[in-house]
């Protein structure tokens, strides 16, 4: 065989793998950076706006710990209930709701269940008719 049969073959195995490539991506589309519920999202962001900027006027930031394998949120003040929302970056499938409720400051929460990596939390809660809303960053071990 010369030279140029193998030009040849050697431009349609990679024009095969090519097309194979983009089959592929095209049939196992899963973007998981694109939220879902976008568009809901984005119509109900006001609210969500209104959250945030009660958490910066009401210096309302709760505390996050993490103690060997409990989770462990210090709220300013007490007696607050709402939502522990986890999301898992790179798979959706682990995301939790969790709703709480304190009579203390202080929410304990065990870990056992959860798988260990990353998690995205947002903390959505009410304190005294006022809504708060609070994400964190949270490495589980």
């Amino acid at each position: 065989m010369n030279w140029g049969y193998k030009i040849v073959f050697g431009l349609g195995a990679f024009m095969l793998f090519i097309i194979g490539a983009g089959i592929y991506m095209v049939t196992h589309d899963s973007d998981s950076l694109v939220d879902p519920d976008y568009y809901e999202n984005s119509l109900n962001y006001d609210v969500t706006y209104h959250k945030k900027e009660n958490l910066l006027k009401d210096h309302a930031k709760p505390k996050i710990q993490i103690l060997k394998d409990t989770l462990l949120i210090s709220f300013v003040e007490v007696g607050n209930q709402g939502n522990l929302i986890f999301k898992r970056p790179d798979n959706g499938k682990f995301d939790k709701t969790l709703p709480f409720s304190t009579s203390s400051n202080e929410f304990k929460l065990p870990l056992s269940s959860f798988e260990k990596g990353n998690w995205n939390l947002a903390i959505d809660w009410k304190h005294s008719n006022v809504e708060y809303i609070s994400d964190h960053a949270v490495f589980i071990q």
